[in-house]
């Protein structure tokens, strides 16, 4: 167990181990502002120490890159996560070689890398992998490899995200959607269902398709998301994609009516054919298995070209439909955010900033009329 102690105004840390050897050893760490900053140090540098893993100062990036994965990600996140990692370490890869050591990146080395991938990626990717690799960077300074995170001060560059190119309904075919799938919703028609409680609610087709009756209370008017299924991969319940996408969802009485006749079908069903689930999942179809996300978007994209809908949008259009319809409201960000399940309301604000420009654009206007009938 690590020591910590302050010295002056700043904290350290000392942890006393044995080597390969049996030979007692003792290490220290300092320079920490916060307390915290170095609980957190000490417990990384335990965790190397426990799996023998010496950190060389001439290591490269992309040892390094594999050394940080090994040791506090693999294994904690689920198939899509896991894979970004790999996806990442192709793009160091291709871009900066195998033999480009970790001390000699500089800032100008990763904003070029930047502006290379904004190139022909959306700015919201490129962000995401940037905060990805600066938390390697935050690692490797911990690890006295390196003195500074090159990947601070950063120019975030890209194009417009999927969802700045209308990857989402306007009002009045988010009433027709509405509308067709309230009234087709059935056992036989259940992504219909599915549609209807993201439209209403936000949710991720992966937290949908993971909502188990006992999830849905009638009687306060909430759906409770606490997991999420993996529809790609497993085929079996999962996390939700983060600790803060955990939450409890108001939704008004129209989708628990039709919620409701649709538990009372699948009773029925489950009844005739001697099935016993004391808390099945909401949306299974006759075979007793949910629909595939494949299937999912390809009755949506069914129901849209029947309607007229355009653009066509993906299920994940769908809550950000919600998201979008909430904001031109007028409804509370920081309400919005909890709502979708987002960490911190910089996510939605940063997803969401041309809309809520436009939002600001027309509560401007309101301000100017308001002051003018003064």
């Amino acid at each position: 167990m690590a020591a910590i102690r302050k010295r002056g105004k700043k904290w350290e840390y000392t942890i006393r181990y044995k080597d390969k050897d049996g030979i007692s050893q003792r290490k220290s760490s300092g320079g920490f502002i916060k307390k915290a900053e170095a609980v957190q140090a000490a417990a990384e540098e335990e965790l190397k120490l426990k799996k023998g893993v010496a950190i060389d100062s001439d290591i490269t990036l992309i040892d390094y890159y594999d050394h940080w994965i090994e040791a506090y990600k693999a294994g904690k996140h689920d198939e899509t996560t896991e894979r970004k990692y790999k996806t990442y370490r192709n793009k160091l890869e291709k871009y900066f070689g195998v033999i480009l050591k970790l001390k000699k990146m500089t800032r100008s080395d990763w904003q070029k890398f930047i502006n290379d991938q904004g190139k022909t990626r959306a700015k919201t990717t490129v962000a995401e992998l940037n905060s990805h690799i600066r938390a390697m960077a935050r690692s490797a300074v911990r690890d006295r490899v390196i003195d500074s995170n090159f990947t601070e001060d950063i120019e975030l560059v890209g194009g417009p995200s999927k969802l700045e190119a209308l990857k989402y309904l306007e009002a009045d075919d988010f009433r027709k959607l509405k509308k067709y799938v309230f009234e087709h919703t059935s056992l036989d028609n259940i992504i219909c269902g599915m549609i209807a409680t993201s439209i209403m609610s936000g949710a991720r087709l992966s937290e949908v398709i993971g909502l188990t009756w006992n999830d849905i209370d009638f009687k306060d008017m909430t759906i409770n998301i606490n997991k999420s299924w993996d529809h790609k991969y497993t085929k079996k319940f999962k996390k939700t994609k983060t600790p803060s996408s955990v939450r409890v969802i108001g939704v008004d009485s129209e989708l628990l009516s039709i919620l409701g006749k649709l538990k009372i079908e699948q009773e029925e069903y489950f009844k005739s054919i001697e099935y016993t689930s004391l808390n099945s999942q909401i949306f299974l179809d006759r075979s007793l298995k949910p629909p595939t996300g494949k299937e999912t978007n390809a009755e949506l994209r069914s129901i849209e070209k029947e309607l007229k809908i355009r653009p066509e949008i993906t299920f994940h259009g769908l809550r950000h439909t919600h998201a979008s319809f909430l904001i031109l409201k007028g409804i509370d960000i920081n309400y919005i955010s909890h709502r979708l399940g987002h960490a911190n309301v910089s996510i939605t604000m940063n997803t969401y900033a041309h809309l809520l420009k436009e939002h600001e654009k027309k509560e401007a206007k309101k301000t100017i009329l308001a002051l003018q009938a003064l």
